[in-house]
C-alpha cells in the first residue's frame, strides 16, 4: 500500500515536472517572424461609463466642489487641474469607485508654469481609470508659455537699431522686451550646441517663426578650410565671396549652423572673429574631430553646407526674428497684424505632464503646446493610454513613455523641436515583451530644433539603459522630417502598415527605418509598410543586426535596403519601385573597421548571456555568433521580391571578391526583376494592390497579397476624420526637394 502511494506520489511528481517543461519549451521557441506580433492588448476606455464627472474650466474656482459642469450658484467646476488631482486624491482615500473617475476639461487655454505631475497615489485600477479628457471634444489647450498683447509689442525706434535693419524690411519690424515682460530663457546660446540652444521660441496665430538666418533658405558652403582644429582647438574657414559678412559687423554674437564634416552632424557654433581682407571666419569652440569634410583633408571639399542665425540684419521675411542677447530685446517682423494676433512665447522647459511609477491614467483629447520640454513623459509606468491627443509647438519630444502595456493611439503630432514618440519597456535579458504599442498617429514636421536623430518613433532611446521589447507600432502615418522616420533598436518588436514619405532631407547616413551599432537587435519584424519618396528605406547600419524585412513596398528614387555588414538580415517578398536600380545593396565594411574588436558590439552581445535561455533558444544564432565573424553581414537574404525598374541592376554588392561568393554571407534568389508594371490595379493613379491575376503569384510561389489599402491611418473612436492630401503632405508643392532630386544612392 505504502509503495502504491509512493509510485503515485512519484508519477505525480514525474508528470508535474514534464507539464512544467513543457510549459517552458512553449515559452522559449525559437523566433518565427512572418505571423508574429507582440503581446499586447489596446486599452479600452469610456469616459461616459466612468462612475464619478469631475469638471475643470479656465474660468472655473479651486474653492467650488468640481461636480458641475457650469457655475450654479455658488458652486461649478474647478479652475486648475491640480486642484481636480486633489480632489481624486481624497475620492480615492475613501474608496475609488468601480468604473473610475473622469476629470472633463472645459474647453479654452490651460497655462502650465511647472508640470502637471502625477505619480502612485495618483493611479487608477483595471476597472477604475482616472481619465484626464477634454469635454465634448472642446478645445482644450495646455500651454507652457506665456501670451503676449498687441500693447507688449512697439515698433522700433533707437536710430542706431534702425541703421542695421536689411532694406526689405523697413518699417516693418517690430521690438518687445523680455526683461520687462518677464520672459525667461534668454540668455546667450551656448558656443556650441545641436538643439534649439536653450532660448524661448515665438509662436503667432499656431505657427512657430523661424530664427532669422542667411541665407534665407538652403545653405552657402565653405570655400576652403585654413584651420582642421580639434575639440580643443577651433577651425578656420575661407567664406565664399558671397557670403555678406560686412553687413554683421555691429554683431558680436553670431552663429553658424552647419554639416563642417560629416551629414550627420550638425551643430552651430559661435564665431569668434571675421577676417575680411582674408575672407576667414574663426569659431570660438572647437568640435571633435574639427571641421571640413572627413573624406578631403586637411581643406575640406567645398561643399560643407552651413548658415547664420540669429541676425537682425538678416531679418528679410514675414515671421523671422532674433534677439540681441546684450540687452535682452527681440526684434521680430510679425507675418500679419498684431492686434488680433495670438503671440505665444515658449517658457516652461520641462513636460508639460509627467506620469512617474503610476497606472491605469488615460489622456484623451487634448493639446499641448508652446512649451521648451515634452509634452508628456511617461517613466515607470503601466496601464496607460494618451489617445486622440495633439502635441504641436514643443521645444522637446511629444510623449516619452517608458513602462508596460501603455499605448499611444491616435495623435497628432507636428512642429516638435525634436522627436514625436520616445517608447521603451520589456526587459531585455529576460526577452520579456512590454506590451506597449503606437498606433494610428499622425507625426509630421518633426526635428525642427535638433534635426539629426530626431525621429517621428524611437526606439534606441537617449538613454541606452533603457529596453525595448515587444513594441507594436502600426498604421502611423509618417512624413516631412530631416532625418529618420523610425529609429528601431530592441527585440520583438513589429512595425506594420505605416506609411512613411518625404523624410531625411536635410541628412545623410539615414533611413525611413534605421538602426546602428548592435549585435542584440534581434526579432525585428519590418513588414506590409509602404515607404515612398524618402531617402533611405530600411538602414540597419554599422553592423546592426536582426531585421525580417517583408510584404514592403518601396517607391522612390532614394529608397531601398541596405546591409552595412550586419549579420542576419532577410528581405523576403517586398516590391520596389524605382526608374534605376540598384533597390538593395549590402558591404562588408566591418572587417576594415574592427567591428570585431569593437567594445560596443562585444559588451552588448556579452551583457545578454546569449548563451542561456532564454535568448539561446529564442535566438539559437547568438551562442556561436562571437566565433562566427559577425563583423560580416552573416546569412543575409534577398529572396522573393519583385523589382520594378527601368534600367541598372537591381543589387549593389559591395565586398571582397571571396565574400561576393560566400554562401554564409549571402543569398539572392527567386526575385522577379522586370522593366514592366507586375500587374498594379492603377499604378499611376496611386493603387499599388496588385491583381489576383498578377504575374507575381505564379512567379514567385507564396508571394503575399499585400492589402496596400490597409496601410496607413483609419478612423477610430479618436480619430474622427482621415487627414487631407494636403495635411498628408502628398501635395507635389509639399516636396521638400525644390530641385527635383534625382540621386539615386540610399546607402550609408
Amino acid at each position: 500500500m505504502k509503495n502504491c502511494f509512493r509510485n503515485t506520489i512519484m508519477k505525480k511528481a514525474i508528470l508535474t515536472l514534464l507539464i512544467i517543461a513543457n510549459l517552458f519549451v512553449i515559452q522559449a521557441q525559437p523566433f518565427s517572424p512572418i505571423n508574429y506580433t507582440p503581446n499586447f492588448k489596446q486599452i479600452e476606455i469610456d469616459a461616459d461609463k466612468c462612475t464619478i464627472q469631475l469638471y475643470v474650466s479656465p474660468s472655473g474656482n479651486d474653492s467650488w466642489t468640481g461636480k458641475n459642469l457650469s457655475k450654479m450658484g455658488n458652486d461649478g467646476p474647478f479652475l486648475t487641474l491640480e486642484r481636480a488631482k486633489d480632489e481624486v486624491r481624497k475620492l480615492k482615500h475613501k474608496h475609488l469607485p468601480k468604473g473610475g473617475i473622469a476629470i472633463n476639461l472645459l474647453g479654452g487655454i490651460y497655462s502650465q508654469s511647472k508640470s502637471f505631475e502625477l505619480i502612485n497615489e495618483d493611479s487608477g485600477s483595471e476597472d477604475a481609470p482616472i481619465i484626464y479628457k477634454a469635454w465634448k471634444e472642446e478645445d482644450v489647450r495646455l500651454i507652457g508659455g506665456k501670451k503676449l498683447a498687441s500693447t507688449d509689442i512697439k515698433p522700433v525706434t533707437k536710430s542706431e537699431i534702425l541703421a542695421r535693419i536689411n532694406p526689405i524690411a523697413k518699417g516693418k519690424i517690430f521690438q518687445f522686451e523680455t526683461k520687462a515682460l518677464g520672459i525667461n530663457h534668454t540668455a546667450n546660446f551656448p558656443d556650441i550646441f545641436s538643439d534649439g540652444g536653450g532660448i524661448f521660441e515665438i509662436f503667432f496665430n499656431g505657427k512657430r517663426l523661424p530664427l532669422s538666418r542667411w541665407p534665407d533658405e538652403g545653405y552657402t558652403t565653405m570655400k576652403e578650410v585654413v584651420t582642421v582644429g580639434d575639440n580643443k582647438t577651433p577651425g578656420t574657414f575661407i567664406y565664399q565671396d558671397s557670403t555678406p559678412v560686412g553687413n554683421w559687423d555691429k554683431n558680436n554674437n553670431i552663429w553658424l549652423k552647419g554639416f563642417w564634416r560629416v551629414g550627420w552632424e550638425n551643430p552651430a557654433i559661435k564665431v569668434a572673429t571675421i577676417d575680411i581682407e582674408k575672407k576667414q571666419i574663426t569659431f570660438k569652440a572647437g568640435v571633435q574631430a574639427g571641421i571640413g569634410s572627413k573624406y578631403n583633408r586637411p581643406k575640406g571639399s567645398g561643399k560643407e553646407q552651413w548658415y547664420a542665425i540669429n541676425l537682425l540684419e538678416e531679418i528679410t521675411k514675414p515671421g523671422e526674428w532674433a534677439i540681441d542677447f546684450n540687452t535682452g530685446i527681440v526684434y521680430f517682423w510679425p507675418p500679419s497684424d498684431i492686434n488680433n494676433a495670438d503671440i505665444l512665447v515658449s517658457q516652461l522647459d520641462q513636460p508639460i505632464i509627467t506620469v512617474n511609477n503610476a497606472a491605469n491614467l488615460a489622456f484623451i483629447g487634448l493639446k499641448l503646446e508652446g512649451s521648451l520640454g515634452d509634452g508628456i513623459v511617461i517613466s515607470k509606468s503601466n496601464h496607460n493610454l494618451v489617445a486622440g491627443c495633439t502635441f504641436r509647438n514643443l521645444g522637446g519630444r511629444g510623449v516619452v513613455l517608458d513602462g508596460e502595456k501603455s499605448g499611444i493611439q491616435s495623435c497628432d503630432m507636428y512642429g516638435i523641436g525634436r522627436g514625436c514618440i520616445v517608447i521603451s519597456g520589456g526587459n531585455k535579458l529576460k526577452l520579456t515583451e512590454s506590451g506597449n504599442y503606437v498606433i494610428n498617429n499622425h507625426l509630421h514636421d518633426y526635428g525642427v530644433l535638433k534635426s539629426q536623430y530626431s525621429a517621428a518613433v524611437d526606439l534606441y532611446s537617449d538613454n541606452k539603459n533603457l529596453d525595448a521589447v515587444g513594441i507594436y507600432v502600426a498604421h502611423n502615418l509618417i512624413h516631412h522630417a530631416p532625418r529618420d522616420g523610425v529609429l528601431f533598436a530592441g527585440q520583438k518588436n513589429v512595425f506594420e502598415f505605416n506609411e512613411i514619405h518625404r523624410c531625411a532631407y536635410a541628412s545623410a547616413d539615414v533611413g525611413a527605418f534605421y538602426s546602428w551599432l548592435d549585435w542584440t537587435i534581434r526579432g525585428i519584424v519590418i513588414r506590409y509598410n509602404y515607404i515612398h519618396n524618402t531617402v533611405g528605406g530600411v538602414n540597419p547600419d554599422d553592423g546592426s543586426s536582426g531585421t525580417f524585412v517583408y510584404g514592403n513596398i518601396f517607391s522612390g528614387n532614394r529608397t531601398g535596403v541596405w546591409i552595412a555588414s550586419g549579420p542576419d538580415h532577410t528581405i523576403q517578398n517586398n516590391i520596389f519601385i524605382k526608374n534605376e536600380g540598384p533597390v538593395f545593396g549590402m558591404d562588408d565594411r566591418g572587417r576594415g573597421r574592427g567591428y570585431a574588436t569593437n567594445k560596443k558590439l562585444l559588451s552588448g552581445v556579452n551583457n545578454i548571456n546569449s548563451s542561456a535561455e532564454p535568448w539561446s533558444v529564442t535566438f539559437p544564432e547568438m551562442p556561436t555568433l562571437l566565433n562566427s565573424h559577425p563583423e560580416l553581414p552573416l546569412r543575409t537574404q534577398f529572396v522573393g521580391n519583385v523589382v520594378w525598374i527601368k534600367k541598372g541592376d537591381a543589387t549593389s554588392i559591395k565586398m571582397s571578391k571571396e565574400n561576393k561568393i560566400d554562401t554564409n554571407l549571402i543569398r539572392i534568389d527567386g526575385n522577379l526583376v522586370s522593366d514592366k508594371d507586375p500587374g498594379f490595379i492603377d499604378a499611376k493613379g496611386g493603387n499599388l494592390n496588385l491583381r489576383i491575376t498578377s504575374p507575381v503569384y505564379e512567379k514567385i510561389k507564396g508571394f503575399p497579397k499585400i492589402k496596400f489599402d490597409k496601410i496607413g491611418l483609419y478612423i477610430d473612436k479618436f480619430r474622427k476624420k482621415l487627414p487631407s492630401a494636403e495635411e498628408s503632405g502628398r501635395l507635389p508643392d509639399q516636396n521638400p526637394w525644390k530641385d527635383n532630386d534625382t540621386d539615386t544612392y540610399f546607402g550609408t
